[in-house]
């Protein structure tokens, strides 16, 4: 994995909890974007936190945190600003 994945997904997951995007308040995965981040990074990040359970889909297009997946989610962003200090 790539260390801009990565990056990305660090990025998709604090936008959403910051956001509050979870559970049932989704938000359609053509409107996620980042400046300076192409378009098709931002999509196989979305599909790998699929994957991993750590977003769900809703109506085929949207996505938001899966609520049941919260303390992982928070661990995996915490790993990852200890691995940065």
């Amino acid at each position: 994995m790539k260390s801009t994945e990565v990056a990305v997904k660090i990025l998709i997951l604090s936008r959403f909890l910051r956001k509050r995007i979870i559970g049932m308040r989704y938000v359609n995965r053509s409107d996620i974007s980042f400046k300076g981040v192409q378009a098709n990074i931002v999509q196989d990040a979305i599909d790998e936190l699929l994957k991993n359970g750590f977003l769900e889909r809703h109506h085929r297009v949207c996505v938001s945190i899966n609520p049941r997946m919260l303390k992982q989610i928070y661990r995996f962003l915490s790993d990852f600003d200890q691995s940065q200090a």
